[in-house]
């Protein structure tokens, strides 16, 4: 006989033996009846019951939890995806927990504290006994770490074989010059001596004591066809202001080898400026292999006339202001006003091999500037300081694929004179970031087809849907604008045309390896390489010039991480290269992507109308009063475009939410609500990336209401004030 023992359970663990039972001999008695049968059915009777009341109460929840408020009610997961660990990750490491929500929500979301590799430590204190002070830093922008991680994609790709593709193709000439960069020994191998070619074909260098005199114009000529180097002004295309659709040639300042301090009125800094720039002078020339005195160089000559042509240079906003921006003239027009340089010759050999004439319109953005610099040549000329100018302007052109002594002399002068320098960067990113501007189309390909899935392009596009829709709604619903304004928004809105990851020809191999088919590529020479970038770049210029602007040309690179407006398309570029961790992720909760690329993408919509709907409304200026402490002048179309942003990508991600009734969550974050995860997400993109966080952040938190769902935060707090100034809710 066999003993059957009951058992109470309780979360998995035996707590209590029931009862214990032997099961006896099945025997018939009078009737036939079997006691064993019996209980069975009655236990069969009960898991039946059971069964039904556990339906019952499944269906009841279901209904309950229908009857909720959306956020209550919504399935929910855990992401566990390597992205979500990272997200969650980042998102936690500069967050600070002791920080009160309803107080300071800056702190909740952007209290970064120094930890290994942010933190810097400090100590101070006296007689040997100090304390340690510690020394905040931000978060890098999140729009710099996007753009780091995409070029260090393209590295991997760059670097990867492909063993499919042809040895001519775009992509391996891509490849061989990246790879031709990469090899610094053999570029410090060649030295000086690819430039000291170079210096020799154009005559030589007057301030090396090694110059022969040559004709101005046709050496002027030959730098800006050969070279791309427009020492004096600077030559470039662009479509034409009374024609969108016509692509016009256009003059404007170049960009200038001396520093402003050799104008100041300041005779001691003048003077310091000048014995750096001989020193200067003097460590190219040795980098060159020629011995120098400081007493017999002829720099004097060389720094008056570059001095004084930077003077006659005005600012963009000046030049605006005064309307000499887009000053319209022929050729021949030109050619009297500022008669030193040969403007149709020159400009003949930059876009060789077409045919121009002396009737052909330029656009000028400086007269000015061109009548002072073609009086100065001439006074200068035949002297040998134009000959040294037009010589370091090749050289700072040419200075990346040479030995790098010469941009470390560069370098070195910047920071003597106090001025702003790049950051030494490793090599690889130079080289990726050379080779990206070189085969710009070839790279975007590269990129798009590794990191922009068509899964990612759908869910782009689904929710810049969405935060147009929302936009629109919230247009024709907010009392704030007058009709006329709301017609003219709306109008405006819904006209707009979205580009949206890269351009159709992209993708195009066939295409690509046309265009690159006369571009060589060297394994072993990168100074050959550049110089054959510099052509192309030409040739790709002259192209533009012959035909009409198209509104399916793209002004940025696929991996850009910019949004791009142009207005004479009335567009919105978004690139794929934005629609990268940790902006957007297909794995992350709409949540996460809603307060990060959701919020970018309603910000460049009002941007877009901030013109037409913002300052021009007194009602509009009246509520904005309560985004406490703006300075309106500086601060009001920031705080206006990206307050109203995260209005609108949170309606948006709420419109998705009710229609989807799921999002997911991040692991070690699980606790927050959909709303919390939205707003960290979108505070922890703000730190660090705009002009004041720490209050753009807390103004944009204070008018939502439904920032304080997951707190119990007091009235009059900072986050929940008695006057609320949100435009769009």
């Amino acid at each position: 006989m066999e003993e059957s023992c009951h058992y109470r359970m309780e979360d998995g663990r035996t707590v209590q033996q029931l009862s214990c039972v032997q099961d006896q001999p099945v025997s018939s008695g009078s009737n036939g009846s079997r006691p064993g049968l019996r209980i069975r059915v009655k236990w069969v009777t009960v898991v039946l019951i059971g069964v039904l009341i556990l339906g019952v109460s499944a269906w009841l929840l279901v209904v309950f939890l229908c009857s909720q408020p959306a956020e209550t009610a919504q399935a929910t997961s855990l992401c566990q995806s390597p992205a979500c660990l990272s997200a969650s990750a980042r998102l936690q490491s500069f967050m600070n927990s002791s920080a009160d929500p309803c107080w300071d929500s800056f702190q909740v979301s952007c209290g970064w504290e120094a930890r290994k590799g942010r933190g810097k430590r400090r100590e101070k204190g006296e007689r040997g006994r100090g304390t340690l002070e510690l020394q905040f830093l931000p978060p890098a922008s999140r729009w710099q770490v996007t753009w780091e991680q995409n070029l260090k994609l393209l590295r991997s790709l760059l670097e990867s074989p492909n063993y499919t593709a042809p040895l001519n193709s775009a992509e391996e000439k891509a490849k061989r010059f990246y790879r031709a960069c990469m090899d610094q020994n053999r570029v410090i191998e060649l030295g000086a001596k690819p430039i000291q070619e170079v210096i020799d074909k154009l005559g030589g260098w007057s301030v090396a004591g090694v110059w022969k005199p040559t004709d101005f114009n046709k050496t002027l000529q030959t730098i800006m066809r050969e070279y791309n180097t427009f020492p004096f002004f600077s030559v470039y295309i662009d479509p034409d202001p009374l024609n969108n659709l016509e692509n016009r040639i256009q003059i404007d300042q170049p960009e200038f080898q001396i520093s402003t301090e050799l104008n100041s009125n300041d005779l001691k800094a003048k003077a310091e400026a000048l014995r750096l720039y001989l020193r200067y002078i003097m460590s190219l020339l040795l980098i060159l292999g020629i011995e120098a005195n400081s007493n017999s160089i002829p720099t004097a000559p060389l720094i008056i006339f570059a001095s004084q042509l930077s003077s006659a240079a005005a600012g963009l906003e000046d030049r605006r202001q005064q309307g000499r921006l887009y000053q319209r003239m022929s050729i021949a027009e030109l050619q009297a006003t500022a008669p030193a340089v040969d403007w149709l010759g020159c400009l003949q050999a930059t876009f060789h091999p077409l045919q121009l004439n002396e009737s052909e319109p330029v656009l000028v953005h400086n007269l000015a500037y061109l009548i002072s610099m073609s009086r100065h040549i001439n006074m200068f000329t035949p002297g040998g300081a134009v000959n040294s100018y037009m010589i370091l302007s090749v050289l700072h052109t040419l200075s990346p694929s040479l030995d790098p002594r010469f941009t470390e002399a560069k370098r070195n002068l910047s920071q003597q004179l106090g001025e702003k320098t790049e950051v030494i960067t490793p090599r690889w990113r130079k080289c990726v970031t050379e080779t990206n501007m070189a085969f710009e189309s070839v790279l975007g390909a590269m990129f798009v087809r590794k990191a922009f899935s068509k899964e990612k392009r759908q869910m782009a596009a689904e929710m810049i849907s969405d935060v147009k829709s929302t936009l629109q709604t919230k247009l024709v619903d907010v009392e704030w604008l007058d009709e006329e304004a709301r017609s003219t928004a709306l109008k405006k809105i819904s006209s707009l045309a979205i580009k949206l990851g890269h351009p159709a020809s992209t993708l195009d191999r066939t295409g690509q390896d046309q265009l690159y088919s006369e571009f060589s590529v060297s394994e072993e020479l990168y100074f050959h390489n550049t110089l054959q970038y510099l052509k192309f770049e030409n040739k790709q210029m002259v192209s533009r010039l012959k035909r009409e602007a198209r509104k399916d040309d793209w002004l940025v690179s696929p991996l850009s991480v910019n949004v791009d407006h142009t207005i004479r398309f009335h567009d919105l570029v978004f690139p794929a290269g934005l629609f990268q961790e940790p902006f957007f992720h297909v794995d992350y909760p709409r949540a996460v992507n809603f307060g990060k690329i959701g919020t970018i993408i309603a910000n460049e919509f009002l941007q877009t109308l901030y013109k037409t709907i913002g300052v021009s409304q007194l009602s509009l200026l009246k509520n904005a009063k309560c985004l406490q402490g703006l300075n309106y002048a500086v601060i009001l179309q920031e705080d206006w475009t990206m307050n109203g942003a995260l209005d609108i990508s949170l309606q948006a991600y709420k419109s998705w939410l009710s229609r989807k009734n799921f999002d997911s969550k991040l692991p070690t974050l699980g606790s927050l609500s959909n709303t919390d995860l939205f707003y960290i997400s979108y505070t922890q993109m703000i730190c660090g990336s705009v002009h004041q966080p720490h209050g753009q952040v807390d103004r944009g938190i204070a008018n939502p209401p439904e920032y304080l769902q997951g707190f119990s935060c007091p009235s009059d707090s900072s986050t929940n004030p008695s006057e609320r100034c949100s435009l769009w809710a």
